[in-house]
């Protein structure tokens, strides 16, 4: 497989295609003033310890305290001056699983090491574990575990066995340690090379515990260029192509330390054409915001997103096939599980999601739908989960989420809508503002109005004759002048009083929606 990282580069975004066979399959997105914090270790300090739910809320610094549930906390790592002296020492104390409530572990005032294994997403706040880690190149080490092992993404058995020896033998006491898939083919140096690296790194972690003043951030993750090079750059890459001159040559840097012989894959655009123009990329990041796509048979999937989970529809729309149904509805599940395995890549959702597919008699033709699916999904980085496919075609499954979605991060909440999709009907304002009058009239307080309403409403109310105007004179015996306003919404108005010189909106419109 051919893989390639196109990066454009801008001081309020940095945005990181990643193309395989030339197809986009993951898009990568981060603000300039939004560093990511999956990664991040502080010094954090409780400040609400909730036996009912059996989990705490640490002061990190953000907006929204994070959450540490009971059974993100290890022993020892919850005695923070110990555990960062240890840190300092670089012989680091060994923690093992909680077995007591949260109230018997940690009290309110407490200064304790966190690290975010989940970003905060909408109204909640970052996830965090006592359980911390450190990814270099090759290895993730993890100060006060035992572990030793190798990524489940490396399948080869020999090359496991290989680097399993490796990592036995580079290990460091008190300090668990497992080989990333970038570690294929390289050698107990490199592996010694990077243990060492990140060993000092845990010591300055515990020397900075031991003198900050909670909340403080003790450890950040590297910026978004840096990971990619870090996490997703191996000997499959074809190249990695930069509309600018610094990521070029830090991108080079990175690469002569860890990788010296892919430092000539890395190629600065120097094209007229914005890069993602050239590439083809920003058509395909518009249709990120659709709701629907199109399959090349035809047929379609529907994406829908709820607070608690995604909905996935299939539909074969104009695709009819040319010989049986089970055939047709065959070859457009199938391409659909291609798309949608696509698409959750693309979009990075996650969370719990339902996939709908067209209802399947055949059993042969499900477990082929789904073997599909997860076959996909295999070469997605986020863990996911998958259920059997039901004899309705349905399909439950769950992706690890740690981020906010690209949709959620190019988008934002419709302020004429309210997040639904939809607003109320021309028919159905012109109702409402029927019942605001009446309220109104009964008061007796307000006997001379203007209302502002958008030109649509406006045009509906003066519909035949103006009779709909002349019915809401009769049933309120108001004075009322009607005003448009192109800066309302079709389901908005806007209602004053012309005897007490303000606006009465609010004190008759018992929806909430103006």
């Amino acid at each position: 497989m051919k893989i390639d990282f196109i990066i454009n580069s801008h001081p309020e975004v940095t945005r990181i295609a990643v193309l395989e066979d030339e197809k986009l399959m993951e898009l990568i997105v981060e603000g300039g003033s939004e560093r990511r914090q999956v990664g991040n270790v502080y010094l954090g300090k409780v400040n609400a310890v909730l036996p009912g739910m059996q989990a705490a809320f640490v002061d990190i610094g953000m907006e929204r305290s994070a959450f540490l549930h009971v059974s993100d906390i290890r022993t020892s790592a919850n005695d923070t001056g110990k555990f960062a002296r240890s840190l300092a020492s670089g012989t680091p104390l060994v923690t093992k699983e909680v077995n007591e409530s949260i109230e018997k572990v940690l009290r309110k005032g407490q200064d304790i090491l966190v690290q975010v294994t989940k970003e905060p997403i909408g109204t909640k706040g970052a996830r965090v574990s006592t359980r911390i880690s450190i990814a270099g190149r090759y290895i993730v080490s993890m100060p006060g575990e035992s572990v030793t092992g190798v990524s489940r993404k490396i399948t080869d058995r020999r090359e496991r066995g290989r680097l399993r020896k490796i990592v036995s033998s580079v290990i460091m006491p008190g300090y668990g340690i497992i080989a990333r898939t970038a570690g294929i083919s390289h050698d107990e140096k490199a592996f010694r090379s990077d243990m060492s690296r990140i060993i000092d790194r845990w010591r300055e972690v515990g020397q900075l515990a031991l003198k900050s003043k909670a909340p403080a951030l003790l450890h950040q993750e590297h910026d978004v260029i840096t990971m990619t090079m870090r996490d997703l750059v191996t000997s499959d890459t074809n190249s990695i192509v930069t509309d600018s001159k610094q990521v070029a040559r830090d991108a080079r840097k990175y690469l002569k330390t860890f990788a010296n012989s892919m430092m000539g894959k890395v190629k600065y655009y120097r094209g007229k054409n914005p890069i993602f123009d050239h590439f083809n990329i920003e058509q395909e990041i518009t249709g990120i915001m659709a709701r629907e796509v199109l399959l090349k048979s035809g047929g379609s999937i529907v994406i829908e997103h709820t607070e608690a989970l995604v909905a996935i529809d299939v539909n074969t729309k104009r695709y009819v096939g040319r010989k049986k149904q089970e055939n047709t509805i065959l070859k457009t599940n199938l391409e659909a599980a291609r798309e949608v395995a696509r698409q959750l890549r693309l979009r990075d959702l996650g969370g719990i999601i339902v996939i709908d597919f067209i209802d399947m008699d055949i059993a042969e033709h499900r477990d082929k739908v789904l073997n599909t699916l997860r076959s996909e999904l295999g070469r997605d980085r986020s863990p996911t989960k998958t259920c059997q496919v039901s004899s309705l075609g349905l399909v439950e499954m769950t992706r690890k989420r740690v981020r906010p979605s690209v949709f959620q991060s190019l988008s934002e909440p419709c302020i004429s809508c309210g997040g639904t999709g939809r607003v109320l009907s021309t028919v159905s304002t012109a109702t409402r503002l029927e019942r605001f009058i009446e309220r109104a009239s009964m008061k007796k307080k307000h006997r001379n109005l203007v209302i502002s309403v958008h030109p649509d409403l406006a045009a509906y109310l003066h519909e035949n004759d103006g009779k709909r105007i002349d019915h809401i004179a009769s049933i309120s015996h108001l004075s009322i002048e009607f005003r448009e306003d192109n800066q309302l919404r079709v389901d908005e108005f806007r209602v004053y009083s012309i005897d007490m010189h303000e606006e009465i909106t609010e004190l008759y419109d018992h929806t909430g929606k103006s």
